[in-house]
């Protein structure tokens, strides 16, 4: 079997692990270990990569403009929002050194905090492993530092924020992720069994209750493995419906998405080499691939009439390329993978704990690849008579809703690149796991009044031929994508 060298590769960019993942690798692409990292071990062989002069393109932007651009109607206004992500407090971030000499690994921390500064970050909620977080106090998990607010609730600490060097703030809150991934924790759970570790790790209905009874919601991370009858038992407050981790490691991508990672591993040790005029941040573009499975199985829980948000997971960990890629910046790094996508929360009023909550549980979620650029304008409502009703919310099919998406457009646009093409689309869910497209617009917004009760999603797609100056050589990876997958609105 051919491995991949030079570096000491790398990937899966996986950026995460779970003890779900099937042992073997999928033919004819590289090895990976259990951690997923490729298995570097043969010198001899190599991958040829033709350099060529190409002229660079505008500099495309590492940070991330404020969310709020994105979106602000009705007392609503969009907020950028991190789900499932590992700072110091999991045993496999920080290339598996989260502590040094008996503390945290304060660079890899600092590289976490300044991150969520520069993708102007509004709310990240924390996921870390019980191995570290099960033996410390509660608090000790948000990890403050001079300068940081803290969130307090009935007396006791239950989030924090920083504060950037622009003015721009931040709230941490705690979570966890093991088979379940409870999120918003205003404190440990109860124990199990008188033990903590255990009580994080269950994995039933009686495990979401105490997960909810210490504040929490209760997520689903790495859906694809999953099985159904499974997510109906634990009926979750939301799912993962993308997770980067799974693009990228072979024992997951070939049997649960049934997609073929080794041309993408190959093509990212382009990334590496110097003088090729690719460009580090458009690395998603070579494995971004979309999960049906995922998708599906979203699908076959709204049908059967619960009411849940899809999110995209970052899974971020900083633990599987330190290597740097040709702009200095290691490839995992928490900026780049925080840039590449997120997930906006409708907050209604200020940013706090609660309207964060509040949002998710009312489903005003929607996913922004903003990789493809920051997708301003864009809107899901419903109109019933003079009435405009926001993302997430039920109504009655005897109201005749008209749903409405408004097209986006790529924010700051440099006039000087390609221009992209977007095209709109209202898709139905369906009992079988599948979505069935009801209404679709290449041009101007998309309108579309059901005629029959169901669950009905929007999502914008694009052809982000805009990025292809920064990908020379590598043209043929240009084909539509999601740009914005949005939460449902629930016709009764």
């Amino acid at each position: 079997m051919t491995k991949l060298h030079p570096l000491g590769l790398v990937l899966a960019l996986t950026l995460g692990c779970n003890s779900n993942t099937p042992s073997a690798p999928v033919a004819d692409v590289p090895a990976v270990n259990d951690l997923g990292v490729v298995d570097a071990s043969d010198a001899g062989a190599t991958i040829d990569i033709q350099e060529e002069d190409v002229p660079p393109p505008p500099v495309w932007p590492r940070e991330l403009p404020p969310a709020r651009i994105i979106g602000e109607a009705r007392g609503y206004r969009a907020v950028r929002s991190i789900i499932h992500a590992h700072s110091v407090h999991s045993h496999d971030a920080c290339d598996g050194n989260p502590y040094v000499d008996g503390g945290p690994n304060e660079p890899c921390l600092q590289s976490f905090r300044a991150a969520l500064c520069r993708t102007r970050i509004d709310v990240i909620f924390l996921t870390e492993h019980d191995s570290l977080m099960a033996t410390v106090p509660f608090e000790t998990v948000l990890q403050m530092r001079p300068g940081d607010e803290p969130v307090m609730q009935d007396g006791r600490l239950v989030g924090s924020r920083i504060g950037c060097p622009d003015g721009h703030r931040v709230l941490l809150l705690p979570g966890a992720e093991n088979d379940l991934m409870p999120i918003g924790l205003t404190r440990h759970p109860d124990p199990l069994d008188g033990s903590l570790a255990r009580s994080y790790n269950a994995n039933d209905p009686a495990a979401v209750a105490r997960f909810r009874a210490a504040g929490g919601l209760v997520a689903i991370p790495h859906v694809e493995q999953v099985p159904i009858a499974h997510l109906r038992e634990i009926g979750p407050d939301l799912v993962e419906i993308y997770n980067v981790h799974a693009n990228l490691d072979p024992r997951i991508a070939g049997p649960h998405l049934g997609y073929n990672v080794g041309p993408a591993l190959a093509d990212i040790l382009r990334f590496q080499r110097a003088g090729t005029g690719l460009d580090p941040e458009m690395l998603f573009m070579v494995f971004f691939q979309e999960s049906a499975n995922d998708l599906g199985k979203w699908a076959q829980l709204l049908t059967d009439g619960r009411r849940i948000p899809g999110f995209g997971a970052s899974d971020a960990h900083e633990n599987v390329l330190p290597a740097p890629l040709t702009d200095g910046e290691r490839g995992d790094s928490y900026r780049r993978v925080f840039r590449w996508f997120n997930n906006q929360l409708w907050v209604q009023g200020e940013l706090t704990r609660e309207s964060a909550m509040e949002a998710i549980r009312q489903s005003r979620v929607f996913v922004t690849f903003e990789a493809f650029g920051t997708p301003v304008g864009f809107s899901y409502t419903a109109q019933t008579g003079d009435r405009t009703r926001e993302i997430g919310e039920e109504i009655m099919l005897s109201e005749s809703p008209v749903l409405r998406v408004t097209r986006p457009q790529v924010h700051q646009l440099n006039p000087l690149l390609p221009a992209p093409t977007t095209r709109l689309r209202i898709l139905r869910a369906e009992a079988a796991g599948t979505w069935t497209e009801v209404a679709v617009a290449d041009a101007g917004d998309l309108s579309y009044t059901p005629t029959a009760a169901g669950v009905y999603r929007a999502e914008v797609r694009i052809t982000p031929n805009h990025l292809r100056p920064y990908l020379p050589g590598l043209e043929r990876l240009m084909r539509e994508v999601p740009w914005v997958y949005s939460s449902p609105m629930y016709v009764r």
